[in-house]
């Protein structure tokens, strides 16, 4: 069962079904020996009431034939099946062992044995318990008779009147346990809140103020937790900067020495032109990496801000104008004023990547197209090339860092790292947007379209 709440009231309704039912069966055998002294007591009170009505005509009915037949002491009275009081028969014996009286539903045979006390007898089809007692002034004997259904039925139906609101009190002790074990893990559910609403940076200790004694070892574990995460992301940040330095300047010098070497060496061998390409390929994978890194959600330190979607696209396409320039490419921008909630470097990476991946692959004098958009509360970003897109089927691994269409060989000759749509994933999940591939308006190309919230405070200010 994974929810403790509902463990513990499933728990605690069961114990408390449990306990019920043990009071209830000992209160009910308990009160079905009470229910048995109280009948038998009453017997003893017909007696007395036969002992006031019948000695003092102990002769004149030992003369008579046939014995004096008289209604039952007391009637069942039904209510519903069960039956309110239990019918009560009697015979009236003489000393000689005549039967002198009887009630109407006793037969004429004396029923059992005239030995005092108490006795079970069939007869009608039914079990009756019966009371053998000796009348006043030896004038013979009692014997009274009740039905043995009756009796059980009715002490039955008293006792089960007891016990029925224990039954009915369970659901409403059960719906208590829930709402009183509610109140008990609350300082949980909060602390589960607090988690859910702190962003990936906020490595802040929990407060341990007012909390229960319970969640206190949770909450230092859980310090402990983020002190060493916050240690490791300091030390990662640390390692990207190093890395950015120590990476950076001896490529750096590298690519120097070797376009001394270029110059030097005239005419220079196919072999120069090589080791160039491969010092720029090597400066591209370091700069990719490095920005992978940054932009990655466990590092990600930044503060969103209002940001200028159309402005910061523009500033870009004119940053690659050299880019463009060199394969003749023809760029269109086309939109309206967009905003959103974001940091301006991701972003600027995000498009960067997206208008480089497009030059890249466009052959030379193809056509890019730039778009944003404003619809209802979403920003559009459309970036489409003419180039020669990404099959239907390629278009979910091209996220996954270090892969490339038809690995490093890709048909355009176009050298990369397979890590550039990886950095505008990122970017995209770091801001919860939503990317999507498509097919190009042109007949052949790729359409990418970046959907992210409208930052609605700035739309409408315009």
């Amino acid at each position: 069962m994974k929810s403790i709440r509902v463990f513990l009231v499933v728990l605690l309704v069961a114990i408390v079904t449990l306990a019920n039912f043990a009071a209830a069966v000992r209160g009910y055998l308990g009160s079905m020996d009470e229910a048995e002294r109280l009948f038998n007591k009453r017997l003893l009170q017909q007696v007395d009431l036969l002992d006031y009505l019948l000695p003092a005509r102990y002769q004149e009915y030992l003369q008579r034939p046939a014995p004096e037949i008289f209604p039952a002491l007391q009637k069942s009275e039904q209510s519903g099946s069960s039956p309110q009081i239990a019918d009560l028969q009697f015979q009236w014996v003489s000393s000689d062992g005549k039967l002198l009286a009887r009630s109407a539903a006793m037969p004429d045979e004396i029923i059992t044995d005239l030995k005092t006390g108490y006795q079970f007898v069939n007869f009608n089809h039914y079990r009756w318990h019966v009371l053998v007692a000796a009348a006043a002034n030896n004038s013979g004997w009692y014997l009274l008779a009740e039905r043995d259904d009756q009796r059980y039925r009715l002490a039955e139906s008293m006792i089960l009147q007891a016990v029925s609101p224990m039954v009915i009190a369970i659901p409403l002790i059960g719906f208590v346990i829930w709402w009183v074990l509610g109140i008990g893990l609350k300082p949980i559910t909060t602390l589960a809140k607090e988690f859910h609403a702190r962003e990936a940076t906020d490595l802040r200790p929990i407060e341990q103020q007012d909390m229960p004694n319970e969640l206190i070892q949770l909450a230092q574990s859980a310090n402990e937790l983020l002190r060493r995460l916050e240690s490791s992301f300091i030390r990662e940040q640390r390692f990207s900067a190093d890395a950015a330095h120590e990476l950076r300047t001896p490529i750096a010098a590298l690519n120097i020495h070797c376009e001394n070497l270029l110059h030097e060496i005239n005419p220079a061998p196919e072999s120069a032109y090589n080791l160039q390409q491969g010092i720029k390929r090597m400066r591209y994978l370091v700069e990719q990496i490095l920005l992978l890194n940054k932009t990655s959600p466990d590092h990600f330190m930044s503060q969103f801000m209002p940001v200028n979607l159309t402005a910061l696209t523009k500033q870009v396409a004119v940053s690659a104008s050299e880019a463009l320039g060199e394969k003749s490419l023809n760029i269109e921008f086309e939109g309206n004023e967009c905003w959103v909630e974001g940091d301006t470097a991701a972003l600027e990476t995000l498009i960067n990547n997206l208008l480089g991946n497009a030059i890249k692959y466009t052959p030379p004098n193809g056509q890019i197209i730039l778009h944003t958009w404003l619809r209802d509360d979403e920003v559009i970003l459309e970036v489409m090339d003419n180039g020669p897109g990404i099959p239907m089927e390629q278009r979910n691994r091209v996220f996954d860092r270090f892969y490339r269409l038809h690995g490093d060989r890709h048909d355009s000759g176009t050298p990369g790292c397979g890590l550039g749509l990886s950095i505008v994933k990122q970017v995209v999940d770091l801001h919860q947007a939503h990317i999507r591939l498509t097919d190009s308006s042109f007949p052949s190309g790729l359409l990418v379209v970046v959907t992210f919230a409208a930052n609605k405070k700035r739309e409408n200010n315009l």
